[in-house]
Parts: C-alpha cells; sequence; structure tokens
C-alpha cells in the first residue's frame, strides 16, 4: 500500500510539473505573438522575444528547441483559440437564432482585440510560400479553418455551399480589413461587418435561388 501510494504521489507531482510547463509555453507563445504581431517573423530574433517576455534566451531554448519550434508552437495555440471562440459564438447563436451575427461578431472581435495574432498568422502563411518547412503548419491551420467554416455552413443548412469557397471570401475580407484596422482607419471594423453580412446574404439568396 505505501508503494502505491508513493507512486500516486509521485505521477500527481509529475503531472503538474507538466500542467505548468504547459501553462510556461502558452505565456511565452503570447508574449511572441505580441512580438511578431509588432517586428514580423524576418525581422524578430530569439532575443527579442526573450526581452519582450521578460526571460533569458537560455529560457526560451529549454522550452523551444529553436524559433522554428517556437513558431509553430504559437501557431497551434492560434489555431486552438481563435477556432474555440468561433466555435463558442456559433452556439450562442444557435441559441439565439443569430448563427451569423454572432460569426460576425466574433471575427469583428478578433481584429480588435487580437490584431497581432492575426497578423502573425498572415506572416506565416507569407513566409510558407518561400520555406516549405512552414507548409504543413499552414496547412493544418487553414483546413481547420476550412473544417469551421463546415460547421458554421451546416448550422446555416446551406451545405450545399462550398465549405473551402467560402472561407477564402471570409478570409479575403478579414485581412482586407485587418490591414485597414491596422493602418489607424476608425470605420475597419464597421466595414468588416457589414462586408460580412453583404457576403452571407449573397451566399444565401444564391442558393435558394431556384
Amino acid at each position: 500500500m505505501a508503494k502505491a501510494s508513493k507512486l500516486a504521489k509521485l505521477h500527481e507531482e509529475a503531472a503538474k510539473r507538466s500542467g505548468k510547463r504547459a501553462d510556461k509555453k502558452r505565456e511565452l507563445a503570447r508574449h511572441t505573438i505580441s512580438t511578431l504581431g509588432q517586428l514580423g517573423y524576418a525581422r524578430t530574433s530569439l532575443r527579442d522575444i526573450a526581452e519582450q517576455s521578460g526571460v533569458s534566451v537560455g529560457v526560451l531554448h529549454y522550452y523551444f528547441q529553436d524559433k522554428f519550434d517556437l513558431i509553430s508552437y504559437c501557431v497551434q495555440v492560434y489555431k486552438e483559440e481563435f477556432i474555440a471562440e468561433l466555435d463558442a459564438a456559433m452556439i450562442r447563436g444557435a441559441v439565439s437564432g443569430k448563427v451569423i451575427d454572432e460569426f460576425i461578431n466574433g471575427l469583428v472581435a478578433a481584429i480588435k482585440h487580437d490584431a497581432p495574432t492575426h497578423t502573425l498568422w498572415y506572416d506565416i502563411s507569407a513566409q510558407a510560400l518561400f520555406d516549405e518547412a512552414f507548409r504543413p503548419i499552414v496547412a493544418d491551420i487553414e483546413n481547420a479553418l476550412v473544417g469551421l467554416v463546415a460547421r458554421l455552413l451546416k448550422r446555416l443548412k446551406l451545405d450545399e455551399a462550398s465549405a473551402l469557397t467560402v472561407y477564402l471570401g471570409c478570409d479575403g475580407v478579414f485581412r482586407h480589413f485587418l490591414l485597414r484596422h491596422l493602418s489607424g482607419d476608425k470605420r475597419a471594423l464597421t466595414g468588416l461587418r457589414a462586408a460580412l453580412k453583404e457576403l452571407f446574404a449573397g451566399l444565401s439568396a444564391k442558393l435558394q435561388l431556384p
């Protein structure tokens, strides 16, 4: 019994250490996203990230093998959190009967409160055109985003629409107004909301035609 109790305690302590490590990695990822959103991938070094995070380069190397490993983790965090937020928005919309409105609200909030994260995403997407190491990461995230749009279309009973085509339309609109927001356009978020409503209204009307 004593041996079993000791093993259980060791497992519990290991789980706590693992949890603390995961929390620290996420904290460092958020600092990294903020730094990269300001400076861009090509101009940001591990030293820049360490300074913004208030840690040493050695600490970064303890959690991440290199800059690529760190960036890979950051975009995974991005995928999980962004998609989870939009899925939650759709669930709220299903309850209120306003799925599209809540989905659009989620996209507007993403730019309003989390522009650096999305700036990093488009930076990494562009890097993938030149650096094949980033292509699997970008493909994985885009597949997840297309899956998100597929779930949206299913909730709207517009399953016959192409999730990929709708995703590309939403992404183009989102990217355009993200750039306008970063440029200081105070009407960018209003413009984003109007453009997305127009996109979904057009899609719905087109699919209802005989």
